[in-house]
């Protein structure tokens, strides 16, 4: 009689706090590894407060109005390519324009549904790491769609490089609904580990655990997927025992297995 092989996870109990339709990969590499998932998403996305502005950049994107389109998350690209709709094929015949993708999920969103290959991308995939990789930016029109809660530091570099910058909020990160029941099991121990993949599945976290569910959350091991995120949890009290290296789910299952190996 065969004995079953153990998995390096097995038995760990991971909350995966990021977006619902953002969470299956993650999930399925959990589980590969023999861990007990808990999706618990506690951000959602909805359409910018002022879709008009975003619409008509695009349109100025698609009439060749701009050298660099920049994206910063797969969620940007899926708004740029709604927005676009039918004159998403232009993009494609621009010689002048290039696209920056701050990693390898976004680059691989920028060919699935732009059909156009990122020109540039940073070994470190953080947003702000883009302006480095870009070369010449002076008198250079960027557009720069974001989320809402997006930090200013790319647009403050790609402007002190003589970049001529326009930002557009081309989706909201808000609350998910639910959660209510996370602090109680985080205070029966019934998970072993928190994963965060942006600072806002952080905040959210704590506004839905609440005051009661701080402390227990403090006390269970937290991973997070780049500084940035690592910085906005310990702005909340909660100290990561891991930052991913490099800044992609695939990071954050490698840090997880380190920290339990």
């Amino acid at each position: 009689m065969s004995v079953a092989q153990e998995l390096p996870l097995d038995g760990v109990r991971v909350l995966v706090t990021r977006a619902a339709e953002r969470s299956d990969g993650l999930v399925q590499r959990l589980h590969n590894l023999g861990a007990i998932p808990l999706v618990r998403p506690t951000i959602a996305y909805g359409p910018p407060a002022e879709p008009a502005l975003l619409a008509e950049a695009l349109t100025r994107l698609a009439a060749g109005a701009y050298h660099w389109l920049l994206l910063t998350s797969v969620t940007t690209v899926e708004a740029v390519a709604c927005g676009l709709g039918d004159q998403v094929g232009q993009l494609r015949t621009q010689p002048l324009l290039q696209i920056g993708a701050v990693g390898p999920a976004t680059a691989e969103a920028c060919q699935r549904l732009l059909g156009v290959t990122p020109a540039a991308m940073p070994e470190r995939f953080l947003g702000e790491e883009l302006a480095g990789v870009m070369g010449e930016l002076v008198g250079r029109h960027v557009l720069l769609p974001n989320a809402d809660l997006s930090r200013p530091v790319l647009e403050e570099r790609l402007r002190a490089a003589g970049a001529i910058v326009d930002r557009v909020i081309a989706y909201r990160t808000v609350p998910a609904p639910g959660g209510e029941e996370l602090a109680a099991m985080l205070a029966a121990g019934e998970l072993d580990v928190i994963l965060f993949t942006s600072g806002s599945t952080a905040r959210y976290f704590v506004q839905q655990i609440g005051v009661h569910g701080l402390d227990a959350a403090r006390h269970t091991t937290i991973i997070c997927i780049g500084p940035a995120t690592a910085d906005v949890c310990r702005e909340l009290t909660l100290l990561p025992a891991a930052v991913a290296d490099p800044y992609t789910e695939e990071g954050l299952i490698a840090a997880l297995l380190d920290i339990k190996s």
